[in-house]
């Protein structure tokens, strides 16, 4: 009776790792849903799927790479500028330097994981940057009490949190991104054990266009 207990815990954590997570940026308001927001912008009905091609697409062809806005490393870029048409260049939101801002994130599945925040001061709507711009700067803190936001819940719904802006960063266009690496999939631990959350993982990114001022 145990063992089969034991095989039916195996089969439902691998099937999870089958399983698609969604999630989009919601505030600042992410380029892939600003039309959910009232922004007369083209509307992008799969803005929960930015998911890199793909977790196959991921990791056997761009080796875990990802675009800057969730597009596949390899393209197409319809997040991207130039020649993405959810590029809007449309401002979202103005901050100031240093301030905590209010982030929110809608999950319509739910993946566990952790979340990441980074910023960059592009100032080009016409031409985005690559990942270099975005890790010179490096993760931002968050309420959660690291630069790591945790999702320890399976709870699908809006998340709030804040995340706080570099004290020395201005721009008149900032790119804001948003990074879950979710916790859904059974791979193999660093110590050579096994376990849900183990190894490659499911990622879903998101941009928003923000000014930042002194």
């Amino acid at each position: 009776m145990q063992y089969a207990r034991f095989l039916v815990a195996v089969f439902f954590f691998i099937g999870l790792s089958h399983v698609a997570g969604h999630g989009r940026l919601r505030v600042p308001s992410g380029r892939a849903s600003m039309w959910r927001d009232g922004y007369d912008t083209v509307p992008d009905y799969n803005d929960n799927e930015l998911f890199c091609g793909g977790f196959k697409h991921q990791w056997e062809v761009n080796r875990g790479l990802c675009g800057i806005c969730g597009d596949p490393y390899d393209g197409p870029y319809p997040h991207e500028a130039p020649g993405g048409p959810y590029a809007s260049g449309i401002i979202v939101e103005d901050y100031k330097s240093g301030q905590w801002i209010d982030v929110s994130v809608e999950v319509t599945t739910a993946h566990l994981g952790y979340w990441e925040f980074k910023i960059c001061p592009n100032d080009n709507i016409q031409q985005d940057p690559d990942q270099d711009c975005f890790d010179r700067i490096g993760l931002l803190p968050t309420s959660g009490g690291s630069e790591n936001y945790p999702l320890n819940t399976w709870d699908e719904r809006f998340f709030h949190l804040k995340v706080k802006l570099p004290d020395n960063v201005t721009c008149e266009q900032c790119i804001f991104q948003w990074k879950w690496i979710t916790g859904n999939s059974w791979g193999v631990c660093e110590d050579g054990s096994e376990a849900l959350g183990c190894g490659p993982q499911e990622t879903f990114m998101g941009c928003a266009d923000v000014k930042i001022s002194s």
